[in-house]
């Protein structure tokens, strides 16, 4: 092998039929060194993981062991399209339509592998919407009570007012009462 890479030129003059010998040679080598390249580049590189990120383009079913030419299970297909539905960056989430997705991969794939997990998914979008239409009604509650209180400030504001009123009312009768009896007093 060695020989067959580093041969040793002695004769730096070349003719055309030394040159055209050589070729084959060359091109062996050629060869030889770009497949060994090949075979090093692809021990050394490691499939990425998919379902270690979340966002686009990411899939939360890991790759099966397929061939080159194979398509994934439908199965995984359906679960990656109701996580889809689940939101990305670039959409808001649809839980409807997802949960649509995950119910009919139950319904279709009784014995899944990914079953276990869709139902998972489905009970997570039903909590979630519970707790939607919960938050619903409590802003619907919290408006009512901002709106109460408005009202309570402001009928606090005009007893403050009819106080203000009956306390110079009352300084008023004072002072009369005053004068009453200064004239009753005059009067005797």
């Amino acid at each position: 092998m060695r020989k067959f890479f580093f041969r040793r030129k002695d004769n730096m003059t070349f003719n055309r039929d030394q040159s055209r010998r050589c070729l084959p040679d060359n091109l062996a080598r050629l060869v030889v060194t770009g497949l060994l390249i090949f075979l090093v580049g692809a021990c050394a590189s490691s499939p990425a993981a998919p379902d270690k990120g979340t966002g686009p383009g990411f899939a939360v079913v890991p790759a099966e062991k397929t061939g080159l030419f194979t398509n994934p299970p439908a199965d995984a297909v359906m679960l990656n399209e109701g996580v889809s539905w689940l939101g990305l960056t670039d959409k808001p989430a649809d839980y409807a339509k997802a949960r649509e997705t995950f119910a009919a991969l139950t319904k279709d794939y009784p014995k899944s592998r990914w079953r276990p997990l869709a139902e998972t998914f489905i009970r997570m979008i039903d909590a979630i919407q519970s707790l939607h239409v919960k938050s619903l009604s409590v802003q619907e509650k919290a408006g009512k009570l901002q709106q109460d209180n408005e009202r309570l400030i402001a009928g606090c504001a005009s007893l403050k007012q009819e106080n203000e009123q009956l306390k110079k009312d009352m300084e008023l009768l004072k002072k009369l009462e005053v004068q009453l009896d200064k004239r009753d007093k005059m009067l005797r």
